[in-house]
């Protein structure tokens, strides 16, 4: 029996566009997006940053030295938050409606320059803390660990005091699903066009 339901946030509560930044950084300079993406040493740094291994303004610097002369650490912020969209307030409700039958939780790959963006606008957006939807929130960059990355699953089980086989755990990547899997947490794999409050 289900008592408890992890949701990731980017594209399964929070939507995103991660070529809107793509798009910016290249207004701001970038040759070429795959590879400014995609490029070994790139992921490395992105890692890091979600690990909150790196600061922002390590990755600031990074980024600003694959950019044209000129441009501000502010610009690289904007470029960087242009994928962060809306969180549907339908999908504020739903929350709110599953708070009251099971115990709720976000865990979501981010970084700080993400976090204070998402958090700020939510604030003004709804009036109140994002927090307030869920039990316990667990960062990515707060906790130092990653999805797909098993250890990161336990890590939640043991912090929330859950049990895997009485825990769902939803995302829109199939490889953190998979890796909830093994730990023997229940997971659904979210996929593209289809919505949480269709499911729940």
């Amino acid at each position: 029996m289900i008592k408890n339901i992890i949701f990731d946030f980017g594209q399964v509560l929070l939507n995103i566009d991660p070529q809107l930044s793509a798009r910016a950084f290249t207004r701001l300079g970038v040759r070429d997006g795959i590879d400014f993406w995609g490029s070994r040493s790139s992921s490395e740094i992105l890692i890091d940053l979600e690990k909150g291994a790196i600061t922002p303004d390590d990755f600031r610097t990074s980024v600003l030295g694959k950019l044209i002369p000129g441009v501000t650490a502010q610009q690289v912020d904007d470029a960087w938050n242009a994928l962060l969209l809306d969180l549907p307030a339908g999908r504020v409700e739903k929350l709110k409606s599953l708070g009251a039958l099971y115990r709720v939780f976000l865990l979501s790959n981010t970084n700080q320059i993400h976090y204070d963006c998402y958090m700020e606008r939510f604030q003004k957006e709804f009036g109140y803390g994002l927090g307030k939807l869920f039990e316990k929130l667990w960062f990515s960059h707060q906790i130092g660990l990653v999805k797909p990355d098993p250890e990161i699953f336990l890590y939640v089980l043991n912090d929330g005091g859950l049990k895997p086989e009485e825990t769902l755990f939803i995302d829109d990547t199939l490889v953190h699903v998979e890796a909830a899997r093994t730990v023997g947490i229940n997971a659904w794999h979210l996929k593209s066009g289809t919505d949480i409050c269709d499911l729940l």
